[in-house]
């Protein structure tokens, strides 16, 4: 009867520590606070992959004002939001990941943006620390640089903190 009650007790406890394992760390909201505005990105997972949205708030007073998102309509004439704009693999250390981001924070119908093509970066992040949960965000271009690639106006090195 004892080595039946061991065996289970064993069964439950590896069953605990692989469902723990196999949980991504990097789901979830992260902020990183500079002066008065907030970058905040929110990774999910979707078809067993972590995908994400960013968006850049400014607080006033306590009130937050949304700077830009990537959460936004395809342009002024659709309602058809964005897919997710992070497409990010867990790296089998997981305690990294890393993938692409499409910076889609620009105004497209801008004539200012005519001269650019949207252009997907590289995006990395890897946790620092557990208590609270921080990680590096580093966004850059791919090795081969379009000469008409739009500058990154997300913050590409910072340290995140998660919050949720």
């Amino acid at each position: 009867m004892r080595t039946i009650k061991y065996i289970i007790i064993t069964i439950f406890f590896t069953i605990i520590s692989l469902n723990s394992y196999a949980q991504n760390p990097f789901h979830g909201t992260w902020e990183w606070q500079n002066g008065n505005q907030i970058f905040r990105v929110f990774l999910f997972e979707q078809n067993s992959t972590t995908k994400g949205h960013f968006e850049m708030v400014e607080v006033n007073n306590g009130i937050e004002t949304l700077v830009y998102t990537s959460d936004k309509p395809y342009n002024s004439a659709m309602a058809q939001h964005w897919h997710p704009v992070i497409n990010v693999g867990l790296n089998s250390d997981h305690v990294s990941l890393s993938g692409r981001i499409l910076d889609n924070s620009y105004d497209y119908e801008s004539q200012d943006f005519a001269q650019y093509d949207l252009c997907e970066s590289w995006l990395k992040m890897r946790i620092l620390t557990t208590n609270p949960t921080t990680a590096t965000w580093k966004v850059n271009y791919y090795d081969i640089i379009p000469n008409n690639a739009p500058p990154i106006n997300i913050p590409m090195d910072i340290i995140m903190t998660k919050v949720e």
